[in-house]
């Protein structure tokens, strides 16, 4: 099948609706949600969704999507046989996905489809497909067709992304930090956290305003943005986790951690403008830049010569100016200059 067109598509949700509508030609559907993934960490970097979970709903499947004891989690299908898995509210019920069948029940669901994406073995997001209960569930015809679609929709996916300009989020504020209680509550944020919410969610129309100044902390909205990075801490051995998130106007930085010791079940998540140093990984992935290319971008926003990056690496100035060369295509940018001013400054608003 072919790669679905999303060239137009300015944003994430955009981005959904055009993907939606190209499964649809195939598998129809009354929902979706589409998840972009940061590829190193693993954690949630984009998260779209129409006719899809509510918000309270989505909480408990930030943690039931990735937690490897149920019988249909994603990291499973990013690796196995098929990318394709369906589960329904009729018929029997694995003991281990008890609590998903009950919040499709309440939240009106009669079937879910999830296809994991990845492009060359890197896993780059996921597709639910849900259908409201009482209509058809997904037929075998349909699941071998989600499976022949699950590589264009990567494809698509890593394209947009790959596509966008590479900016960091252009926020001068302080950093944000929020801290989540271990029922998933906020119990305490800090006094920018709303500013952050809006540069990376920003509401349709510009920054909401009222008679009385800035809104108050949407606390809900937050709940649902900072869910998914801290219960993959949760599961961490060390308790951490980072997330780098990809958003309309640049790309920021979630950690999160324990606030005090794991015992007390608190976690401290900060919300920052991306650095060049934690968002080159991610970056390289998404846009195929290899191993080498890396290291001579690291040496390259240490500010030194590709004379010197050569003498340091033990290779020769032409290969460094070659893997140069082939990073600023890869990148869309014009060369070194522009580069640095994507990976250590931030652009004007």
């Amino acid at each position: 099948m072919r790669v679905p067109d999303a060239h137009g598509a300015t944003n994430t949700a955009e981005l959904g609706t055009a993907l939606s509508t190209e499964i649809g030609r195939w598998v129809p559907h009354d929902g979706y949600h589409l998840i972009g993934l940061d590829p190193v960490s693993g954690t949630i970097s984009f998260h779209v969704a129409r006719h899809g979970y509510g918000t309270s709903a989505r909480r408990v499947l930030n943690k039931e999507y990735w937690r490897t004891g149920s019988a249909l989690p994603f990291p499973a299908l990013f690796g196995g046989p098929t990318p394709v898995a369906v589960l329904g509210t009729a018929g029997d019920v694995p003991p281990c996905d008890v609590r998903l069948h009950e919040v499709m029940q309440a939240e009106g669901l009669g079937c879910e489809m999830r296809i994991a994406l990845t492009v060359g073995g890197l896993a780059c997001g996921g597709m639910v497909l849900l259908r409201e209960r009482g209509g058809k569930p997904f037929s075998d015809t349909e699941i071998t067709r989600a499976e022949r679609l699950a590589a264009p929709l990567a494809v698509a996916l890593r394209r947009f992304v790959a596509d966008r300009p590479l900016r960091l989020l252009p926020y001068e504020g302080p950093p944000g930090v929020v801290v989540v209680g271990r029922d998933d509550t906020v119990k305490a944020a800090s006094p920018g956290v709303q500013d952050w919410l809006y540069e990376c969610l920003p509401a349709p129309g510009g920054r909401p305003t009222g008679p009385q100044g800035p809104p108050k902390l949407d606390h809900e909205a937050l709940r649902s943005s900072v869910c998914n990075i801290t219960a993959t801490a949760r599961r961490a051995p060390d308790g951490t986790a980072v997330t780098r998130m990809f958003t309309a106007r640049g790309w920021a930085l979630l950690h999160a951690q324990p606030l005090c010791s794991p015992e007390t079940g608190d976690m401290v998540v900060t919300i920052q403008t991306a650095t060049a140093e934690a968002l080159l990984p991610t970056v390289a992935a998404w846009y195929g830049i290899t191993s080498r290319e890396r290291e001579v971008v690291r040496h390259a926003l240490e500010g030194l010569a590709a004379k010197n990056i050569a003498r340091r690496l033990e290779l020769s100035q032409h290969t460094v100016n070659d893997h140069l060369g082939a990073v600023y295509r890869k990148l869309g940018v014009s060369g070194r200059e522009e580069l640095l001013a994507c990976l250590r400054h931030r652009a004007t608003p």
